[in-house]
């Protein structure tokens, strides 16, 4: 794709592909928190609907996990990134991202609850945790590209 030989258009192009990555999970983000902000209690949702639901926040979840695999491989660092990436969640999310996309034989894998927990109050900083992980994901890349553009142009 890129002329190899040069570092830090190895790097540029290496950030380019994993911004494609994270482009996949706020497209399901978006599709997400679409749907929770719908005017409908949970009481009058269908199971459809709920299951649609988790369906779409288990995708958006798994491809976070995606991002943050690459964005190790990149090696780029980022203060506030590196503080969410140590917490215990990452290696959750890692089972959680591997119920989702590998064939599990159980219907009901604990796996999901390991990064989700047991009760709302788990749930709910899990979700926080996550919201701020992809959101600091984003960041991250979009910086990282921008400090090795500004590299560049003040090199020419």
């Amino acid at each position: 794709m890129g002329d190899t030989s040069d570092p830090s258009q190895e790097a540029f192009f290496q950030l380019a592909a994993l911004h494609k990555y994270f482009l996949n999970a706020d497209f399901l983000r978006a599709v997400f928190m679409r749907r929770i902000k719908r005017e409908q209690s949970p009481a009058e949702m269908s199971f459809v609907e709920s299951l649609d639901d988790t369906i779409a926040m288990s995708l958006w979840y798994a491809t976070v996990y995606v991002v943050i695999e690459g964005w190790r491989e990149t090696r780029v660092t980022d203060p506030e990134l590196n503080v969410l990436l140590e917490d215990d969640r990452v290696s959750d999310l890692r089972r959680f991202r591997n119920q989702i996309f590998h064939y599990q034989r159980e219907y009901d894998n604990p796996k999901l609850l390991e990064f989700l927990g047991t009760d709302d109050g788990h749930a709910q900083l899990a979700t926080e945790w996550i919201q701020r992980t992809h959101a600091s994901l984003g960041r991250a890349i979009q910086q990282a590209m921008q400090d090795l553009i500004d590299l560049r142009a003040a090199e020419a």
